[in-house]
């Protein structure tokens, strides 16, 4: 309890404190007895009844015990300094600057003695809570000795000279330092009074065009009978060269400073060339405000006396007390043993040391209600102590817990028949009669969820031993994996099974990579089905779908479902993917039979050239992914001289496109490469002369990638900038990953998203889920977008992207 302080010197009242609840006093008839706590016990948690227990000898007393509060009483000088606006109260006294400390002191028996007063008379009051009294100021000063006299600093005034200006208003400009001007912050210049020459960049030089007379000889060639002739003469032409002659605009480079017009110097703009600016410290005022009175113009000093109190709590058991009585107050504290108590009330109050009071003590008489049960369960007899108003447990003599150990040990026998039953057993009826028996005492499951939260005590620590706890955790989590491993081999096949079905039905209408889709949402069903057949399972054995959902929310918390899933999901899984790399690519018919060349026959991996070859066909088959075939018939084209089919050739043979490869066949050497670049080069450059869109795109990645060119980058992405606006969606492919990886430039996300979302558009599947990769990543976004990036990465696998696929399968690139 913490009154407020004094400041009248009115010391005769009594502090106030909350109204305390009236002392209990419990009578036989009204009383909880130990008996039915106990069996509203097993009839509430456990799976028995509460006939179960017998009584035999009941033993209910009121123990006397002390609690002795004392509070220490601490008077404590405080001193202020003041200042003129210091207000007195009608009780504060004034004096002379030496006497303010001795005469605050000489109050402190006064202080002490109305504190001890003031305190004995709020024990004794009616309805006084013993712990009321609070750490901290108990009794307020009453009066204040306080002095002023005039402040030194500022001789009265409350004012004192400004620091930096010392009353003049301005100071020196801090720019120029008083110089009035600032060296030239022109660019170039910087106080040098010159500037370069924008003519010749200040390199002190132009170059001229300069035209010259030359003499050049000119044949003439006749041709006359099926022969010829060649005559020649001499004419005048006009030629022009570069001249390298010295700028008559500047001198050596350098020209004068329109700024400082070469003085190297400007006025300073913060003094306006004065020297001097209005002072900052002051604000052109001149003086400042003095700190020691805070402009009042008076200091001193204020001293009084407060009066603190610390109270301290202890209990206190007759000699002749049992050992039960000591376990409780150890294992209580003194405000829980207060609450608990059936009655508490004031005995006594001492002060000591009447002249200079600094203790107070207060004793209290309470009475603690301890009820001492025994009794039978099973032919066994036990001694059970409950205390207090609300009968606490002190010992349940293990009664509760032997109740439960039968259950727990035919649940651990059958758990462990289980394990020589075999690796494929599936049988689970063995145990689920057990588990239910375990389940039916809800202070089972409570004791598990408490356990597996890592609580630092479980719950019904008071009920059951710590070990039992471990034991019944161990247990009850073993055969709940049994139950979900066994059913998981009863249904592991439905879920393949489902899952193949599932790919295979979708393949056939719309290719392998929605098959492996479907078949990844079957295997998903198929676990959704399998939980629902845990749940019926568990509901049917222990007897209703919340103990069911209680159960599986144990085996969750524990991991034990982690095989079964396993059990499940993998084979399901296994089957969709393998259903969608293995199933062969549907390809779509052609509209009109492609007729066989009457030549020799074909070898092996060479593909047939129709004689109706066109560079046009050429470039639909190598759009439609048949790229042996075009290639095939883009060498037909070239060799007899086809310019419409050298771009597209002189690609696919610098990107190695279109090569069948035999099985076994290594990566293609350095050597090798190089060797294919160069034979694509001519093909290339004869494209150029045409324009041709291909040979633009390839022309980029030579000079991006350094192939048989010098690289320069900036030409590069011209060239495939050129190619992607004629609709190439190669180039537009590799303008998105070159800007995307920052090759020879830095990144630029939002320039690499405009060319993947061109090539994208033109049904590039490869640029779709690059799309997607960078929706993943946040790239050119503020944010990762991946409900956006799966969504690309399914129309993506749709059309056969086979990272799409895997990514799609696991959730993520």
């Amino acid at each position: 309890m913490n009154p407020v302080p004094e400041t009248n010197g009115d010391d005769t009242g009594s502090a106030s404190a909350p109204a305390a609840p009236a002392p209990i006093n419990l009578g036989k008839d009204d009383a909880p007895t130990v008996l039915g706590k106990l069996r509203s016990l097993v009839q509430d948690k456990t799976r028995f009844e509460p006939q179960d227990i017998t009584p035999l000898a009941e033993d209910d007393v009121l123990q006397d015990f002390a609690l002795q509060a004392n509070y220490t009483l601490d008077a404590r000088l405080e001193q202020r300094h003041i200042n003129g606006y210091f207000t007195p109260s009608a009780s504060d006294h004034c004096c002379a600057s030496h006497d303010v400390v001795p005469l605050a002191q000489a109050h402190t028996r006064d202080r002490l003695r109305r504190a001890a007063g003031k305190l004995s008379t709020a024990l004794n009051s009616t309805g006084h809570a013993y712990d009321a009294v609070l750490d901290g100021v108990y009794l307020g000063h009453a009066v204040k000795q306080w002095h002023l006299d005039s402040c030194n600093s500022c001789a009265g005034h409350g004012r004192v000279n400004c620091t930096t200006c010392y009353g003049s208003t301005t100071e020196t400009c801090w720019n120029c330092r008083g110089g009035r001007t600032v060296s030239c912050d022109a660019y170039g210049c910087y106080g040098s009074g010159k500037v370069s020459c924008s003519y010749c960049h200040a390199s002190g030089f132009v170059m001229e065009n300069v035209a010259e007379q030359v003499m050049v000889e000119v044949p003439t060639t006749v041709y006359e009978n099926g022969g010829s002739r060649t005559s020649y003469h001499t004419e005048w032409r006009t030629q022009y060269r570069n001249v390298q002659r010295t700028c008559h605009h500047c001198n050596f480079g350098k020209v004068t400073c329109n700024t400082c017009h070469g003085g190297g110097s400007v006025n300073c703009g913060t003094c306006r060339a004065s020297g001097s600016i209005t002072c900052r410290t002051c604000n052109g005022v001149g003086d400042l405000q003095c700190n020691p009175c805070d402009g009042s113009g008076k200091v001193g000093d204020a001293a009084w006396v407060d009066v603190h109190v610390a109270p301290a709590y202890s209990v206190s058991l007759p000699k002749q007390a049992p050992d039960d009585a000591h376990r409780i107050r150890e294992k209580e504290g003194v405000r829980s043993l207060a609450a608990l108590a059936s009655s508490l009330q004031l005995s006594k109050v001492s002060i000591y040391d009447e002249d200079l009071p600094q203790e107070v003590d207060a004793l209290y008489a309470g009475k603690l209600r301890i009820v001492r049960l025994d009794a039978a369960c099973n032919g066994e007899a036990h001694h059970l102590v409950a205390y207090g108003s609300d009968l606490r447990w002190l010992t349940l003599d293990d009664i509760v817990e032997k109740l439960l150990r039968g259950d727990l040990k035919a649940l651990s026998d059958a758990l462990a028949g289980s394990l020589d039953d075999g690796l494929f057993s599936s049988h689970i009826q063995g145990l689920l009669t057990p588990l239910r028996d375990v389940a039916a005492s809800e202070l089972n499951a409570d004791v598990i969820e408490a356990v597996l939260s890592g609580e630092a005590e479980h719950a019904h620590a008071a009920v059951v031993s710590a070990d039992y706890a471990s034991n019944v955790r161990t247990c009850v989590l073993g055969a709940l994996r049994q139950v979900y491993t066994r059913l998981a081999k009863q249904f592991w096949w439905k879920g393949a099974l489902a899952a193949l079905a599932a790919a295979i039905g979708v393949w056939f209408f719309f290719g392998r990579g929605m098959g492996a889709a479907a078949g990844l949402l079957a295997t998903g069903a198929a676990w959704l089905l399998f939980k629902r057949q845990v749940k019926a399972v568990l509901a049917e054995a222990l007897g209703g779908d919340k103990q069911a959902e209680r159960a599986m929310l144990i085996a969750g918390k524990g991991g034990r479902h982690r095989l079964a899933y396993t059990l499940v999901l993998a084979p399901a899984i296994a089957v969709a993917l393998g259903a969608g790399y293995g199933l062969p690519l549907r390809q779509r018919a052609s509209t009109a039979p492609v007729p066989a060349l009457a030549s020799a026959p074909v070898a092996p991996h060479v593909a047939r050239v129709p004689l109706d070859a066109s560079a046009t066909k050429a470039l639909k088959l190598y759009e439609n992914g048949d790229k042996t075939q075009a290639l095939a018939m883009l060498d037909v084209l070239v060799k007899k001289g086809n310019a419409d089919a050298y771009g597209l050739y002189g690609w696919m043979t610098l990107m190695g496109e279109g090569q069948p490869k035999q099985p076994g066949q290594a990566t293609p050497t350095a050597q090798e490469r190089q060797a294919r670049h160069a034979d694509a080069k001519p093909w290339i450059t004869r494209a150029l002369a045409k324009n041709d869109s291909y040979a633009l795109a390839a022309k980029g990645v030579m000079l991006a990638e350094g192939w048989q060119e010098q690289r320069n980058m900036p030409r590069a992405l011209a060239l495939l900038k050129q190619s992607a606006q004629k609709g190439n969606t190669e180039a537009m492919h590799l303008l998105g990953l070159y800007h995307v990886r920052g090759v020879q430039m830095p990144v630029n996300n939002k320039e690499a998203r405009k060319w993947f979302t061109m090539a994208a558009d033109k049904g590039s599947a490869g640029d779709i889920y690059n799309l997607g990769l960078m929706d993943w990543e946040g790239a050119g976004l503020r944010r990762p977008d991946r409900a956006s990036a799966m969504q690309r990465w399914k129309i993506a696998a749709s059309m056969g992207e086979e990272r799409a696929i895997k990514a799609v399968a696991q959730g993520k690139p």
